[in-house]
């Protein structure tokens, strides 16, 4: 198990009267959900007028716990947050199908479930999940922007992202479409690692640099305070959400899913002694 401390923080824009993001945590507290499938922190900024937007990220992020923690989901870590992520965009595409007012309503999904000793990531948008690891920080997923897209083509610069006219176009989206298409990774967990997950609200105003800063040097809690800070000091419009998670302690043992391919290889490296035996 993955001792963990944590904190979030969500602001309207300036000149906002809702704010369309959500986010959600599950603590330490939450025995009786982190002992089996660890800890889930999860990020979504919603797209849409009406208050769809709204509506949105709160489906998808109401969707993607109840399915991840169900008690028909997957034991292993990894299958029960694929599908999860899958109930999230069925969720939002339902509601957007059977209101006419929230037709077309979207979001992006960002997460993060701590179990055992590795973390599980699953992206979609333009959210982002950035590792504070010894000093240095890497942005552990990609954009799914066409902004970003020609970044990675190498026909726009990285340094001109944030204020790229097709940022906002993004190219992935919860609810968009039933076919979705999201990242996936994973990734050992040490101690004293910061897991910093946030909206384009923030990233856009706030420096990668600024981040390492802040979260390096406060706790959980008083980095999503300064952060937020820096991004309502620059007048930004847009809403904006960050979740900074410490990890105090990480559990040796092997999760589920190395206990489960090591019972695979035993058996088939069983089998194969068996047939060797049987061949002499």
């Amino acid at each position: 198990m993955i001792e963990i401390i944590a904190a979030g923080r969500s602001v309207s824009g300036r000149l906002r009267t809702e704010n369309e993001d959500s986010y959600f945590l599950v603590l330490p507290s939450d025995l009786s959900r982190t002992d089996k499938k660890g800890h889930l922190i999860a990020i979504a900024d919603g797209l849409g007028g009406h208050e769809a937007g709204q509506i949105a990220s709160a489906a998808a992020l109401e969707g993607l716990v109840e399915a991840y923690y169900a008690s028909t989901s997957p034991s292993r870590v990894e299958p029960a947050l694929q599908r999860a992520v899958q109930a999230a965009n069925l969720r939002v595409h339902d509601q957007a199908r059977r209101n006419p007012d929230y037709r077309g309503m979207q979001t992006t999904l960002s997460c993060v479930a701590l179990a055992g000793a590795s973390a599980f990531l699953a992206h979609v948008g333009d959210s982002r999940v950035y590792l504070l690891r010894e000093g240095s920080l890497s942005q552990l997923t990609d954009d799914h922007s066409e902004a970003a897209e020609l970044v990675r083509l190498r026909l726009a610069r990285p340094e001109l992202l944030a204020d790229h006219p097709r940022r906002n176009v993004l190219t992935r989206t919860i609810g968009s479409n039933l076919l979705l298409r999201p990242d996936f990774r994973r990734l050992a967990v040490k101690p004293d690692d910061c897991f910093v997950l946030c909206t384009d609200g923030l990233w856009s105003e706030v420096s990668d640099e600024e981040i390492r800063e802040v979260t390096s040097q406060q706790s959980p809690e008083a980095a999503c305070d300064q952060l937020i800070e820096f991004q309502l000091g620059r007048a930004s419009l847009d809403n904006a959400t960050v979740e900074v998670v410490k990890v105090l302690s990480v559990d040796d043992e092997p999760t589920e899913a190395d206990n489960w391919l090591n019972s695979l290889v035993s058996r088939f490296a069983g089998s194969r002694s068996a047939r060797n035996r049987g061949a002499t």
